[in-house]
């Protein structure tokens, strides 16, 4: 019976051990802010344990930055929309956040449902915008940290 709690235990406090070289670190924080300024309410958490899961980053990192960053996904959701739709030459929608927010609150399939083409459009603006700003600040920080180890 022992061994079983020791086996427990080991793999529960795996996630939270692995990831803890710098780089790492970095990763983990990078990858955590561009899935959580993804513009849709509520599976941010979800992506992160699985992409925490899958390239072994650390996921107490994750979703401690996914809650600082939140607020900033609230900010830039009706923006990635917007950009979406000039991308893809759709209307505007007008709505607010509050409206979204409120419908998402009475129901959340209904919501996607009829703001598909808008999360779509949000979607499309998000991978076009952060993708690439995300794996140049990977790349631009790598060289850095690898010139000052070189330097000292």
């Amino acid at each position: 019976m022992r061994l079983n709690f020791q086996n427990l235990y080991r793999r529960i406090k795996q996630p939270f051990q692995q990831g803890l070289h710098w780089k790492a670190v970095t990763k983990a924080i990078i990858v955590s802010f561009l899935v959580t300024i993804i513009p849709f309410f509520g599976v941010t958490t979800l992506l992160l344990t699985f992409v925490a899961i899958k390239f072994k980053l650390n996921l107490p990192i994750m979703i401690a930055i996914n809650f600082m960053v939140l607020p900033l996904q609230v900010i830039l959701f009706l923006p990635f929309i917007h950009i979406g739709e000039s991308i893809m030459n759709i209307n505007h929608t007008l709505l607010t956040i509050q409206e979204i927010k409120a419908s998402f609150d009475v129901s959340f399939f209904n919501t996607v449902k009829g703001l598909f083409l808008e999360l779509l459009c949000g979607l499309i603006a998000w991978l076009l915008v952060s993708l690439p700003i995300g794996f140049l600040t990977m790349i631009l920080l790598k060289t850095t940290i690898s010139e000052q180890i070189r330097i000292d």
